[in-house]
């Protein structure tokens, strides 16, 4: 999970800002992140369905090697991967781990 910490405009022209990222990641031949964007961590939790922001990514390539699948950061890895696709489009430094339990 991440905290972006930016302005975004959904597609409906709305303005959100401090979204949280929900990251699904996939673990095969090619491993992948897939990321859904909602208003906030609770919206999320109550069920609401995520933000529609086409800007962002909504899939990243996590490049996982050998190492780093069977080391101890593997969930920072992917994490790390997702921030810098989402950064590309928010800015530098606008993206943090989220770390608290769901």
């Amino acid at each position: 999970m991440i905290n972006i910490n930016a302005n975004l405009t959904t597609d409906e022209g709305f303005e959100v800002t401090s979204a949280w990222a929900f990251i699904d990641v996939f673990l095969l031949a090619d491993n992948w992140a897939n990321v859904r964007y909602y208003k906030s961590k609770s919206d999320y939790q109550a069920g609401k369905n995520p933000l529609n922001v086409n800007s962002l990514p909504s899939r990243v390539s996590t490049e996982i090697t050998n190492e780093s699948f069977w080391g101890t950061t593997l969930a920072t890895d992917i994490h790390n991967s997702v921030i810098a696709a989402v950064e590309e489009v928010t800015g530098a430094d606008t993206c943090s781990i989220d770390k608290t339990a769901l």
